[in-house]
């Protein structure tokens, strides 16, 4: 088989600079942070409790269209969740007690097209979009899937077919599976606690931290500058830079934008209510392994597709093949983890999704500080919730228990 043939030339995204306090583009009534939000501290408690929210007043970002199709509805059905009782670390728990000790923001739970609960706090809102953080990377692994069954993403080519700036990189030998499955090799920390770890260089290229001298001037040059560690395609490396290279292939393989390319297969085809919008870098490329922000009904719906098999009303938006072996999940045969881990000893991780290897077949979509898209087939369930934790990591094994409860809780549940 020959190599696909890329273009060299990239078509940067429309841009949207921040937008000031009350300014053009709020939809809802807002308030300030008592401490100011800044890039030094976003991603920092208090703060990161209003910035999650408000990320266009802040960063630049582009606009992932929904598009002129119909927004899809939900049935209201008005169910009791908030004194279901759930297991928590110290002792029995219920669903409201958990949502306020894990700095919850909006949670959304879908079974079929029925809306059984929904909650916001503080500055979350119906229609304003919250940070995705690392669940953008399982939009991103459901776009691959569009490519590849249109012909113009093969998963076997290397990456450097598609991206020859990547050559000399860790990635250039990697081939674009290794990238999706997260099994490509390189030298890489994401030990998001420490300045001089990759994952914190990444973001500092992007625009998310501010800029120490000598950091890559953007998160492609940085890309680039990374360095391999042995031979691909062996082990589970979650790195967040390899889902940027994904979405770099994406780009190239669709000879479009990469936010165009996600509102022209998906958020275009889902139902989405409102625009997406992705965070941008200084020189204008997307930081496609956590810059999505979404609302929580609008990410429901993309999560409803997935769990439909990738359609929706009868249109086939993402192929039922990809979809089914996402939920098969991958070859590694444990997840090093170490909070995931320790509940899910046999999940996998395939396409950008987490599949735990459970009874009823959950997988899901996980980002930093509490963000999770969480889909059981079994139960019909999709369950949105943003957090704006304090920490990176806090709670995942929390968060993992309480949301399965939940969603088993759903056809117990009464109705009002």
């Amino acid at each position: 088989m020959s190599e696909p043939v890329s273009e060299q030339t990239d078509t940067a995204p429309s841009r949207r600079r921040p937008t000031s306090p009350g300014g053009k583009g709020a939809t809802s009534a807002h308030t300030s942070p008592e401490i100011p939000a800044t890039v030094e501290n976003w991603l920092e408690p208090p703060v990161n409790r209003w910035s999650f929210n408000h990320v266009e007043r802040l960063l630049d970002t582009a606009v992932i269209p929904r598009g002129q199709a119909a927004c899809r509805g939900f049935t209201p059905a008005g169910t009791q969740l908030g004194e279901v009782p759930i297991a928590a670390p110290d002792g029995s728990s219920t669903v409201d007690e958990f949502l306020a000790r894990t700095a919850t923001d909006a949670i959304v739970v879908l079974r079929g097209d029925q809306l059984l609960f929904e909650r916001y706090y503080g500055e979350a809102a119906p229609d304003r979009r919250h940070a995705l953080m690392s669940i953008s990377k399982s939009i991103a692994g459901m776009a691959a899937g569009c490519l590849v069954a249109e012909g113009a993403l093969e998963v076997s080519a290397p990456v450097r077919s598609y991206v020859p700036e990547l050559a000399s990189s860790a990635y250039g030998t990697a081939t674009v599976r290794d990238v999706l499955d997260m099994t490509a090799a390189l030298h890489y920390s994401q030990d998001y606690d420490d300045p001089r770890s990759q994952v914190q260089v990444g973001d500092r290229a992007a625009g998310w931290r501010p800029r120490h001298d000598g950091d890559p001037n953007g998160v492609r040059a940085f890309l680039a500058g990374l360095a391999p560690d042995g031979p691909h395609g062996l082990r589970f490396q979650y790195c967040s830079a390899t889902t940027d290279v994904l979405a770099w292939v994406l780009e190239r393989a669709a000879g479009r934008p990469y936010p165009e390319l996600l509102g022209e297969r998906i958020w275009s085809r889902i139902g989405a209510e409102h625009d997406a919008v992705i965070t941008l870098d200084p020189v204008g490329a997307p930081y496609a392994c956590a810059g999505i922000h979404a609302t929580a009904r609008d990410l429901a719906r993309f999560g409803r597709c997935v769990l439909d098999g990738g359609t929706v009303a009868g249109r086939q938006v993402i192929p039922e093949e990809w979809v089914r072996a996402t939920r098969r999940g991958g070859r590694t045969a444990v997840l090093p983890d170490r909070d995931l881990g320790s509940i899910y000893p046999h999940g996998t991780y395939r396409n950008q999704w987490w599949a735990p290897g459970d009874s009823v077949g959950t997988f899901f979509g996980i980002g930093i500080f509490g963000q999770y898209l969480w889909l059981d087939p079994v139960r019909n369930v999709v369950i949105v919730k943003f957090s704006s934790l304090p920490h990176p990591r806090d709670g995942r094994a929390e968060h993992a228990a309480a949301l399965a409860a939940i969603a088993e809780a759903v056809d117990g549940a009464r109705e009002m």
